[in-house]
């Protein structure tokens, strides 16, 4: 997944509930970076003309909040998921990805997450999580049921095919669509592939959103698709049970903001 800073919407912030303490680079978890911006820190394929991925350095004064949003998102994962699937986290003020500004992406074994000042720790977060997912869903692929997600979606739908082709096609809003949710879908963005509408179920799980589990409990096909996420993550780890993710769902203000559950 890349995600796009396109119609980017804050998702609510919630406490971990594995009740693990912040996992240390030095305990096998993955090494968060924040204070690089070269382009070292891509994969040598990136830095071709086509793809020309460039990143800026995070703010000083953003790092050690920035990290700090990490922890407590890894802190949400089993230390052996982490250890298998995830090496570093990069965290930087600014990146671009075949010509397209994104908010977040990710290679074989590192998510690279956007964080400038007017994000909140909500947006930092749920970037975090919907990048992993993609890393986990490419190595873990049979732990998704993809014939019954299909079958989730109308007869004669096809994905656009990427997330920069709906940028470029102009249906990269992430914003809760009513009018797409009978189909089975969150948002325009993820109509752009399987993996993108897989992301969408899986940052908005993973951050409690009280606005999710509204559509999910309203629209069946909504909630065919989250029951496919969270059968997917129970294949990773027992622990990632539908009572657990239910557990991290925390109230949305009628601004959007978080409010205690």
């Amino acid at each position: 997944m890349k995600t796009m800073l396109v119609g980017l919407v804050a998702v609510v912030t919630v406490t971990h509930a594995l009740g693990q303490a912040p996992i240390s680079h030095h305990d096998g978890g993955p090494e968060v970076v924040v204070d690089r911006a070269a382009s070292d820190i891509f994969p040598e394929s990136w830095l071709t003309e086509k793809v020309s991925a460039k990143a800026e350095p995070l703010a000083q004064e953003l790092q050690t909040p920035g990290r700090a949003i990490v922890d407590k998102a890894l802190a949400k994962y089993p230390l052996p998921v982490l250890t298998k699937n995830l090496k570093k986290v990069y965290l930087v003020g600014n990146l671009i990805y075949s010509g397209v500004p994104t908010g977040g992406t990710n290679s074989r074994s590192a998510v690279y997450v956007v964080s400038k000042p007017k994000y909140s720790e909500a947006q930092i977060e749920g970037i975090f999580h919907a990048e992993f997912s993609s890393i986990l869903l490419r190595n873990f692929p049979n732990n998704l049921d993809r014939e019954a997600w299909q079958k989730v979606n109308p007869p004669t739908f096809t994905y656009l095919g990427s997330g920069v082709k709906a940028v470029k096609a102009k249906l990269a809003s992430q914003r809760l669509n009513g009018a797409l949710h009978e189909d089975g879908f969150l948002h325009s963005y993820s109509q752009a592939s399987l993996e993108e509408d897989f992301n969408s179920f899986a940052g908005r799980l993973f951050m409690g959103s009280d606005a999710l589990w509204d559509a999910v409990e309203k629209y069946p096909k909504l909630m065919t698709k989250a029951d496919l996420v969270i059968a997917f993550y129970g294949n990773l780890d027992a622990s990632f049970t539908k009572e657990y993710f239910l557990s991290l769902r925390q109230k949305e203000s009628p601004d959007g903001s978080q409010r205690p559950g």
